[in-house]
């Protein structure tokens, strides 16, 4: 009986990985200049945000060098060095955006020569924490963001401001779809009958884009050959080696091409846009061009991920490509349905805006979801909040 509870005492004092990380999110260290071995010092501005089941386990960290200069990267965290090896992490390309590799011990010095070593040939910096001086003073609460008021503004206001920060991401996909369209395309190269160089272009960024989240390089390589007259039998044998998912939705690919054979794709989505609007108006133009994105063999093309490829790809490129006087009214339309879209499925980004801002539920529709991606991509994912239109004062809040 005594050994066996001198056994679950030593259990019970022994350190978890699990406590570990569950002070780490709780932001222990913020404030802490930790001493690296490499020699430099970097403060934690912002501890990240949990990395979920696969990768890194917390995501965009900002941390300060000893120049005060921001660093924004990844965060892995184990008990001891040994734990890089023993997870394989050196050669996961998941690893590769890591600004630090923290353990709470030491271990044994050949495990930390090797430890935060990335698949792209970079080191990430080692902070031991148990080596650490403790801070010269106890901690003090940690001071709220700026924009943590942001929930007590008027609805009206919050609307505003992140359907300001959706247009300012539409506009951006806008400019980068005008330049991909207006890319010249190689005359000699097969392609696909009745497209042209932008069709070409719209095609690639819609591949590229139902490998958001998945392997998009892959998917997007296959949007460009089928656009180019590469056989889709061809095609099938060549992505064997894609995974599950990627396969699925690459069917989706096969079926918009063979939707669109012998017509341009950009005329084919300009006339959907068209007939929706001469039913119900923005709205109706919306519902339609969603609907013409969405395969339902094998969930190809969900409603939800058509929603994002409308928002992200084929409303900026109608808008870029109606640019001319003699589209104007398509260009307008392209706009004007961006605004009315329904919202996205959520993600990461938004679900921890909606944490951030302190908001009881994601923001409704498209524009102001996507405007919480702007924000999250511009401002608050450097912490960089004295330029955030979220973190304005009570006195500068509208009655």
């Amino acid at each position: 009986m005594r050994l066996a509870a001198r056994a679950n005492a030593t259990q019970v004092s022994r350190p978890r990985e699990a406590d570990l990380i569950a002070r780490w999110r709780a932001g222990a260290w913020v404030g802490w200049r930790l001493r690296a071995d490499d020699g430099a010092r970097y403060t934690i501005i912002f501890q990240g945000r949990p990395g979920g089941p696969a990768g890194p386990d917390f995501r965009d960290a900002v941390l300060a060098n000893g120049n005060g200069d921001r660093l924004t990267g990844d965060i892995e965290l184990h008990l001891s060095p040994a734990g890089w090896r023993a997870h394989g992490h050196s050669a996961d390309p998941r690893y590769n955006g890591l600004a630090l590799h923290v353990t709470l011990l030491a271990g044994h010095a050949e495990n930390r020569a090797t430890a935060g070593a990335l698949a792209n040939g970079r080191r990430a910096p080692l902070v031991i924490l148990s080596a650490q001086d403790a801070p010269a003073a106890p901690a003090t609460p940690l001071e709220p963001w700026p924009c943590a008021g942001f929930a007590a503004h008027p609805a009206a206001w919050r609307r505003e401001i992140l359907q300001a920060a959706g247009r300012s991401r539409f506009a951006e996909r806008v400019a980068l779809l005008e330049a991909a369209l207006s890319q010249p395309d190689d005359l000699a190269a097969p392609s696909t009958p009745g497209w042209g160089a932008a069709d070409h272009a719209l095609f690639a960024a819609l591949a590229e884009g139902l490998g958001y989240g998945r392997d998009r390089a892959a998917l997007r390589v296959c949007g460009e050959r089928l656009a180019h007259g590469e056989s889709p039998a061809a095609l099938l044998s060549a992505a064997s080696r894609l995974g599950a998912v990627e396969r699925a939705r690459l069917s989706g690919l096969l079926a918009w091409h063979g939707r669109w054979q012998g017509a341009s794709p950009l005329a084919a989505l300009t006339d959907t846009l068209l007939a929706g609007a001469g039913r119900r108006g923005a709205v109706g133009a919306g519902r339609a061009l969603v609907e013409s994105l969405m395969v339902a063999e094998r969930g190809a093309v969900s409603a939800g991920r058509a929603r994002i490829l409308a928002f992200n790809v084929a409303l900026p490129a109608l808008a870029a490509w109606a640019r001319e006087p003699t589209r104007a009214e398509v260009a307008a339309l392209a706009y004007a349905t961006a605004e009315a879209l329904a919202g996205l499925p959520s993600n990461q980004i938004t679900r921890e805006m909606t944490r951030q801002l302190g908001l009881p539920r994601l923001p409704s529709g498209a524009i102001s979801q996507q405007g919480a991606q702007h924000i999250w991509a511009r401002w608050c994912r450097e912490k960089r909040c004295d330029l955030c239109p979220c973190a304005a004062s009570r006195a500068e809040r509208p009655c």
